[in-house]
């Protein structure tokens, strides 16, 4: 972008669990300037964190760096990692590290909340997980009490971005679903935990902070509440009929197929929620980009692209190699924080070419249970659209075509979250109808990849062995902490 002051721009702020992103579209959709940061994280057993300080840092950089290239936004939206808790102060300042997604410390705390709701409350089809807004707070409770009495707002990362910018405490709508209804936060003793108000996607949090605007030279600025950075991903992503899907695959992948009604799965390995009118059908699992730096990182010393180029050179099916990539637990469908990741199949013939090719169908394979487990319920999905850092790989989008048995299709920019936001931002400006709309007009297919046929043995045989080797291992997933009294 030029130096020159546009004005009226739609800014976007998408903080990642890697990085930290901006980005200021025009009134046309048109993306104007982007600038990205990398994120820290401390990772120790259980525990794996972030600094909101340096959240709060990387912010204002960002915000910096937009007033140099002449941005003037007219509305700023923002997007955290799911979960990201902090405490925040009665100063408006945290009170320690954030507690991410893959955190176990709350795990002793999802069968409490659980037992609870199924004596008090509805859990709408929704599974319990450590990083709910409930096992969180009572985590926090519980381990350190003194930081809990001094807690004045207890905010997820999109909370705390929303709080930086506007000085207002909120939830987001989708993270506002887990806190349930009334009684069950009485019979927890959790009424009145300071989470926040929760605001709807669209909602007007509040102007951006005097002082922020005088920093920067903004003039006024709406702060406009979206949700997690995967969810305003699944806002971005133009759905409009039942049956469309979109695959978003960076540090870990999420599918979502557009429904048109609400699917209840009674072992809660999926889950839906209202979206645009229908519902959307999710599922996630705990890591994918994140398996593929382990196996470049630790085995096989190799950039991405070389990774790629080297499974290439293997067949379908990875001359009988199995990856299950269950490096930080798994999610759905196993809902299980104690997996943990396996090669199989090993014997004196299997190379390295084997190895990477092993990684990139367990990767599509963890997508494929998922749309199992959906089409079990009823769901069935007619295409994916492909979004996310992994979007990129032209092998994995193959793969991942022909396990799922539909057409594939990447967009031209694989930063969804972003352009979700300015959809969002679009609607409650006024410069689009609607969020499909708004969403059609930032986003286009790159192309359709259709599934192969010639493959499609292969991957069966494949695919089972996966399915077999994950049930057979599940038994030996056991927790590590102690158990909580």
């Amino acid at each position: 972008m030029s130096s020159r002051r546009r004005g009226d721009e739609l800014l976007t702020v998408d903080l990642g669990t890697q990085s930290l992103r901006l980005v200021a579209y025009d009134n046309t959709g048109s993306r104007q300037w982007a600038w990205s940061a990398p994120v820290d994280s401390h990772i120790d057993g259980d525990v794996y964190e972030q600094s909101p300080e340096q959240w709060e840092s990387l912010l204002l950089q960002g915000l910096q760096e937009a007033q140099h290239a002449g941005v003037k936004p007219l509305a700023i939206a923002a997007a955290g990692t799911l979960a990201g808790y902090v405490a925040v102060g009665s100063d408006g300042r945290s009170l320690g590290a954030a507690t991410m997604y893959p955190d176990r410390r709350a795990t002793g705390q999802v069968s409490r909340v659980s037992q609870v709701l199924r004596a008090v409350g509805n859990d709408d089809g929704l599974r319990v997980h450590a990083a709910d807004p409930l096992p969180q707070w009572l985590d926090l409770v519980a381990r350190t009490p003194e930081k809990a009495r001094h807690t004045s707002h207890f905010l997820d990362s999109t909370g705390w971005l929303n709080h930086l910018l506007s000085g207002e405490s909120t939830l987001n709508a989708f993270t506002g679903l887990r806190l349930y209804d009334a009684n069950v936060r009485k019979a927890l003793s959790v009424d009145n935990a300071p989470f926040g108000r929760i605001v709807k996607v669209g909602q007007e949090v509040g102007e951006m902070r005097p002082e922020l605007v005088a920093r920067f030279d903004f003039g006024r600025v709406r702060v406009i509440s979206a949700a997690f950075d995967s969810k305003s991903a699944y806002l971005g992503a133009g759905l409009f009929s039942p049956g469309e899907a979109v695959d978003i695959s960076g540090t870990v992948s999420s599918l979502g197929v557009l429904w048109q009604q609400r699917i209840d799965d009674p072992d809660r390995r999926i889950y839906s929620v209202p979206f645009v009118g229908q519902h959307l059908v999710r599922g996630s699992t705990a890591a994918a980009g994140s398996s593929l730096e382990w196996m470049c990182r630790n085995l096989l010393c190799e950039d991405p692209i070389a990774l790629e180029q080297l499974a290439s050179q293997a067949p379908p099916g990875a001359n009988g190699l199995t990856f299950l990539p269950y490096l930080s637990g798994e999610r759905s469908p196993l809902w299980n924080p104690w997996a943990s990741g396996a090669m199989l199949g090993l014997r004196l013939s299997s190379n390295s070419a084997d190895f990477a090719r092993a990684v990139f169908e367990g990767l599509a394979f963890s997508v494929g249970h998922i749309a199992d487990v959906m089409r079990g319920c009823g769901v069935e999905m007619q295409s994916v659209r492909l979004a996310g850092g992994l979007a990129r790989s032209s092998l994995l989008g193959q793969i991942k075509a022909d396990v799922l048995r539909v057409p594939v299709a990447p967009f031209v920019d694989h930063e969804l979250t972003s352009q979700g936001l300015a959809a969002i931002l679009a609607v409650a400006t006024g410069q689009a109808v609607d969020l499909v709309q708004a969403s059609r007009r930032l986003n286009t297919i790159e192309r359709w990849v259709e599934p192969q046929q010639s493959t499609r043995a292969a991957y069966r045989d494949a695919y089972e062995r996966y399915r077999s080797a994950s049930a057979c291992l599940e038994p030996s997933y056991v927790s590590s902490m102690k158990p909580m009294i």
